[in-house]
């Protein structure tokens, strides 16, 4: 009911903002049309944040979570999601995707890889995606084991979407 109640305010203030009176203001000839200030440059530093992230001192839950902030800012290009989809691809065939989960850095930055494979393919790429996100984000996260029946289950679909990549 709780959840009801803030989804309704926060439509209703949403609403209510969007309908503000105040009209723009016509830019002149003479004035100068300032650009907004970028978000911290976030489409070239997703390395660097990632290694910020993975060297803090937080818990693999809360450096997952971060991560995800991160994953909502930032716009992959068609040239990145087609290099991380040969990445996680190539990963996941070398048998090691899973084999240095303490690896903060590493997880973080094949998770960040996969969502956004995921996010921009279709058909059995997406498929691979997907259950390489969720591998890497449960076994990271401690939800999973290498060796758990939900990791296995989403290994064999794997298997199943590369025969189809090829």
């Amino acid at each position: 009911m709780k959840k009801l109640i803030f989804s309704a305010t926060l439509v209703l203030s949403l609403g209510l903002a969007a309908c503000s009176e105040e009209a723009e203001k016509p830019t002149t000839k003479d004035q100068k049309i300032e650009n907004p200030t970028p978000k911290v440059s976030v489409e070239t530093k997703w390395h660097d944040e990632i290694t910020k992230l993975a060297s803090n001192s937080d818990s693999a839950s809360d450096k997952f979570y971060a991560l995800e902030k991160l994953l909502m800012d930032y716009k992959a290009t068609q040239a990145e999601v087609k290099e991380f989809s040969t990445y996680i691809i190539d990963d996941y065939k070398s048998g090691n995707y899973l084999s240095d989960i303490g690896n903060h850095e590493r997880m973080l930055s094949n998770i960040f890889k996969s969502y956004y494979v995921e996010k921009n393919s279709e058909g059995a790429l997406k498929d691979f995606a997907f259950d390489y996100f969720q591998n890497m984000k449960y076994t990271y996260r401690g939800a999973d084991t290498v060796d758990s029946e939900a990791v296995k289950s989403n290994e064999g679909q794997m298997n199943t979407a590369l025969k189809e990549i090829k």
